[in-house]
């Protein structure tokens, strides 16, 4: 015993034997500290590719989306960015990532109001190098939002069409305090020439603007050319169904077309054979096979269905409704001719609340749309698919309580827009896209 004890001391006393022990005891611990270290690095390195990546993915989808591709679409079409941006790192760096056969990038979207947002979201196993470290999972989140621009008046959605909005001729357009907006890449998305004179607050096209007009004045100073589509704003609204068409026989051939005299008219009385001075019939709201107004006729608020045939008011017809709105299915037509006299607003509250005039989504007519300085529409003249809407206002100086989208627009008079409506068009607005930027 006493051996052992001496050799013990001499072991201890010995300078280079406790060198050896102790880096004998301090390597597994460096050895660790530098696994730990280089995970570490290694981890943060891939947090910081994979977040720039997922905001490069996320702006790309919050733009596809916003301009009206489809969710699918637009997932694949950001997953594909992503991994072109986040390649999987080699075998050595120990990264377990999905491949781009596999895109694991989750998308989510959301409106509110007209602004856009897309959220991306991704997370894969790392694995660390070395040994004494448990594999653990990195993830990151991304938000784009695309933010909203100018109000806009005038909106024509055709992708690709040349003169997609034109004003020329005579015309005299003011819409000072809001855009005229095309969608089309054209090299004439937007046609201005002849002795017209436009004032706006600004020009938006997806393509260029051609301009030779005698007058032209932008609050803007500039024509924005080349910018991001405007999506339908209203895309999402359904369109109501036609029910049992009305009958008119009862409401007097000289105020409706097909209508007789001396009988009942759509539940609102009867129309007497000879009818007194300033007299006017009454519609009621409900669907018609076709709507010709040919003299004084007064509608009662709600929804005017027409179904398949012509809306029009003739040119010695006077109408007047509140909280009106027209509807054309199955193809129907809309011809309002300058020589009557309409004034016509629309509804403030309910599903349609702020339009006036609607068209299916599927119905491609054109439309004229004419009024004259004793006429006036207020409210939203929404025809998505239309192929053209001719129009011109009653070209009053302090301008209608009219926005209008269309596949195609043409200015054919005097038209004038207002821009203090929130009551008018039940604070529906066309806005333009603005600026994407990073919330998250």
């Amino acid at each position: 015993m006493i051996k052992v004890l001496t050799a013990m001391q001499r072991l201890l006393k010995d300078q280079s034997g406790n060198f050896g022990l102790m880096t004998a005891l301090l390597v597994p611990v460096l050895f660790l500290s530098g696994s730990v270290a280089l995970n570490i690095a290694n981890a943060t390195r891939e947090a910081s590719k994979m977040q720039d990546a997922l905001d490069a993915a996320a702006i790309k989808a919050v733009r596809s989306y916003g301009e009206g591709e489809s969710e699918n679409a637009v997932r694949t079409e950001a997953n594909r960015l992503f991994f072109a941006n986040f390649q999987t790192p080699s075998a050595t760096d120990g990264y377990n990532s999905a491949s781009p056969e596999s895109p694991a990038v989750e998308f989510t979207f959301s409106e509110t109001g007209q602004e856009t947002r897309a959220s991306a979201s991704y997370a894969a196993q790392y694995n660390p190098v070395f040994w004494g470290l448990q594999p653990f999972v990195i993830s990151r989140r991304s938000v784009a939002a695309r933010l909203t621009d100018r109000e806009a008046c005038i909106l024509a959605l055709h992708p690709t069409a040349s003169r997609a909005i034109e004003v020329s001729g005579s015309a005299a357009v003011d819409t000072s305090n809001c855009t005229i907006t095309s969608n089309s890449d054209d090299a004439q998305s937007i046609y201005l020439s002849g002795t017209a004179t436009l004032s706006a607050e600004c020009l938006y096209a997806t393509g260029k603007v051609y301009a030779t007009l005698a007058h032209l004045e932008l609050a803007c100073g500039q024509a924005r050319e080349g910018v991001s589509r405007t999506p339908d704003p209203f895309k999402k609204k359904a369109v109501p169904t036609a029910g049992n068409w009305v009958n008119l026989s009862g409401c007097g051939q000289g105020f409706v077309g097909n209508g007789g005299g001396n009988g009942d008219c759509n539940g609102t009385g009867k129309t007497p054979n000879k009818v007194p001075d300033g007299y006017s019939v009454t519609l009621k709201p409900g669907t018609y096979g076709e709507l010709e107004i040919k003299g004084k006729v007064t509608l009662q608020p709600g929804n005017y269905i027409i179904d398949g045939g012509v809306l029009k008011f003739a040119s010695q017809s006077a109408v007047s409704g509140e909280g009106v709105t027209f509807f054309l299915l199955n193809g129907a037509e809309i011809d309002l001719h300058g020589g009557s006299n309409f004034h016509v607003t629309a509804a403030t509250s309910g599903e349609w609340a702020g339009f006036v005039i609607v068209s299916a989504r599927n119905n491609t007519e054109p439309a004229v749309i004419n009024g004259n300085s004793n006429s006036s529409l207020s409210g939203i003249i929404y025809m998505p698919a239309s192929q053209e809407i001719q129009y011109s206002g009653n070209g009053s100086s302090g301008g209608e309580c009219v926005r209008i989208i269309a596949q195609e627009i043409t200015m054919i008079g005097n038209s004038g827009f207002a821009i203090d409506c929130k009551s008018e068009l039940a604070d529906n607005k066309i806005l333009n896209p603005g600026a994407i930027r990073l919330v998250q």
